[in-house]
């Protein structure tokens, strides 16, 4: 599938821990609105076309006021929120964008073998492919 993927092979969800939300440092560390804007956060990367990553599929960072905008919060609470989870190791920010930290953990099972199956089909349409056009 490659490096970027098109609208509909983007993420449907993103896993969410119900224990780690209620007993997890995320619980202490940021306020309700806090973990609001988090869980937005984790939702945009979702349908970003990199993975983990908050930008355009041109690796060019969405501007802090875009994002507040779409998250639907005031300027001054995404930053604040996006300050603490920068501290925290939650997010990292560079000329690229955003990037959720670890991802990787918000994403399911199956998402994570979908490359394998991916590519397992891709072998067996090729192995037909080629057997048809033999014959």
């Amino acid at each position: 599938m490659g490096e970027q993927r098109d609208r509909r092979t983007k993420r449907l969800y993103v896993k969410i821990f119900p224990i780690d939300s209620f007993e997890g440092s995320i619980r202490w560390q940021l306020d309700s609105a806090e973990r609001g804007v988090w869980w937005d956060f984790l939702a945009f990367a979702g349908i970003c076309a990199k993975d983990g990553w908050i930008c355009d599929k041109d690796f060019r960072p969405f501007p802090h006021e875009f994002l507040a905008n779409r998250f639907n919060v005031p300027l001054d609470l995404y930053q604040q929120t996006l300050d603490k989870c920068k501290e925290e190791g939650r997010i990292q920010e560079n000329s690229k964008g955003l990037l959720i930290v670890n991802f990787k953990l918000y994403q399911s099972e199956y998402q994570r073998q979908k490359p394998y199956r991916d590519a397992k089909k891709e072998a067996e349409e090729a192995r037909v492919k080629e057997k048809y056009e033999s014959s």
